[in-house]
């Protein structure tokens, strides 16, 4: 069974992100699943949304615990191969050591790849999205490259919805200088340790998944 992470496949096809995790209640689990592509046999697809809570080192920052985080993607057949469709990643804001008054959640960078093997869970691009009131609204890191690996076995926690449960980590992951962050872009950089090059950062998770047919 592939377990996932995130879309590349169908890229072109339509997605919807967005950062805020409202308050859900458990028919809303599945609210953010994507529309499938035409031609489409619903039959052959499913939708997935994996609940995560995360801890992650970087730079001068130290085992940072990150907001609750929610990732909806479709996965399945198109034309006779295996495709895609991000649906959405919604993220809960965390206060930032360092920076007074400022917060960071995660955003979506642009692709990600939920198809599992042996070598890995999955891949995402993310960027980490900092909010202050002396900063300006789209002051974000560079894109972060995440590639998912497997800390130990995948748990069913249910069968109805199929549920499951796994852990993560990647300790590979480079996180780039922020962007957009007008004058006090430097200070922020100076403040987090940034950039801060692959193998000085770390990124551990544990997943809930839920699974859908369409």
């Amino acid at each position: 069974m592939k377990i996932a992470l995130a879309a590349a496949a169908v890229a072109a096809l339509a997605l919807t992100v967005t950062n805020a995790l409202p308050a859900r209640a458990a028919e809303d689990t599945f609210a953010d699943c994507p529309a499938l592509p035409a031609g489409a046999d619903a039959s052959q697809w499913r939708c997935e949304v994996l609940d995560s809570t995360a801890t992650m080192s970087f730079g001068d920052v130290r085992d940072l615990p990150l907001g609750p985080m929610r990732l909806t993607f479709a996965e399945g057949q198109l034309d006779g191969r295996y495709a895609q469709v991000f649906g959405a990643l919604r993220s809960e804001p965390v206060a930032v050591p360092g920076l007074p008054r400022a917060t960071v959640r995660f955003g979506y960078g642009g692709h990600s790849d939920f198809q599992s093997n042996d070598e890995r869970k999955g891949e995402i691009d993310l960027v980490a999205e900092f909010d202050a009131p002396y900063l300006p609204r789209d002051c974000a890191t560079g894109v972060i490259h995440s590639v998912l690996r497997a800390d130990g076995p995948t748990e069913v926690v249910s069968t109805d919805p199929l549920t499951l449960k796994f852990a993560t980590y990647d300790h590979e992951l480079a996180v780039p200088a922020t962007e957009n962050c007008g004058p006090l872009g430097r200070v922020v950089d100076h403040r987090l340790g940034l950039p801060a090059a692959s193998g000085t950062n770390s990124y551990a998770q544990t997943t809930t998944v839920r699974l859908r047919d369409y």
